[in-house]
């Protein structure tokens, strides 16, 4: 599952390595975003995404899953593993908010900024580096793709126990000092159930290291 602000299409650079191994592969439009960028507003919440992942789930009779998540999209997986449990095998945290350590919840200038747009939290903080994700061609692409995230999205409550026997793997983008995602890095470092990998390179590391990228989702 892709970001906050950002869509499916951040998954582009990954997506013919994935094909290629002759693994069914699915991005989904999360609401607002992408595809469904003219969904866009501020009463979509995690729940609404959560229903698009697992209405594409369900509607394909998916099983045998690895649900991947970068970033916010963290938050939408580990949700939509309370879900459908019985029909998934690893999850993937790609520099994502994942429950193996506390959420530390949103400071009072994102607040503010939200409700000074109506509700929307313009794009911010997470501006990639054209140098690290191909150049200035590549980033104006990018930041042209970027949409307002609705703030219900990310204040409302994600954690959860993720369900036994499934697999869990984190990838941290160790290129970013400091990071956001340091916390959850540490955790799951530390924690036996977790299988912990790091790659030097940005937060957008689909984007700068599509290839280490793909090769973890393969092996998970």
């Amino acid at each position: 599952m892709h970001g906050a602000w950002v869509g499916e299409w951040s998954w582009l650079p990954v997506m013919d390595r994935l094909e290629a191994s002759g693994r069914p592969v699915h991005t989904v439009s999360l609401t607002g975003h992408g595809a469904r960028r003219h969904q866009s507003g501020p009463h979509v919440t995690l729940a609404t995404h959560v229903d698009d992942v697992v209405g594409v789930i369900e509607t394909l009779d998916l099983s045998a899953i690895t649900l991947v998540g970068h970033s916010y999209g963290g938050r939408v997986i580990t949700q939509v593993a309370t879900r459908v449990p019985d029909r998934l095998r690893s999850m993937v945290y790609l520099d994502a908010h994942a429950p193996v350590a506390p959420d530390p919840g949103q400071s009072p200038e994102r607040i503010a900024a939200a409700e000074a747009n109506g509700g929307m939290l313009p794009f911010e903080i997470y501006e990639p580096d054209p140098a690290m994700i191909g150049g200035a061609a590549a980033y104006e692409w990018f930041m042209a793709r970027t949409m307002p995230q609705s703030f219900a999205c990310i204040r409302d409550p994600w954690a959860a126990p993720l369900p036994d026997g499934v697999d869990r793997h984190f990838v941290f983008a160790g290129a970013d000092d400091p990071s956001r995602f340091q916390h959850y890095a540490d955790a799951a470092r530390e924690d036996p159930t977790w299988r912990y990998h790091e790659l030097a390179g940005p937060h957008w590391l689909m984007m700068s290291h599509p290839g280490e990228v793909a090769d973890i989702i393969l092996e998970a």
